[in-house]
């Protein structure tokens, strides 16, 4: 959770974003379809986890996106 909360404030440029498990992406003032697409590139590149924005928008909370990912990193 710590490092997509890294991401999503890097990537929408609030430092302050703070996530919670049972948010969604709405719930995050900047965080519309073009940035929820850099954070899925950002996603993939950090972690290596194959995920692509489609896959990402199907996670309802991001606890959901969290688990996702988490299935998703190699090793």
């Amino acid at each position: 959770m710590a490092d997509l909360q890294a991401i999503a404030r890097e990537v929408i440029g609030d430092r302050d974003i703070l996530l919670e498990p049972g948010m969604a992406a709405a719930d995050v003032p900047g965080w519309d379809s073009l940035n929820h697409t850099l954070i899925s590139v950002e996603i993939e590149d950090r972690t290596g986890a194959a995920v692509d924005a489609q896959q990402l928008a199907e996670c309802p909370t991001f606890g959901d996106l969290v688990a996702f990912v988490a299935t998703r990193i190699p090793g």
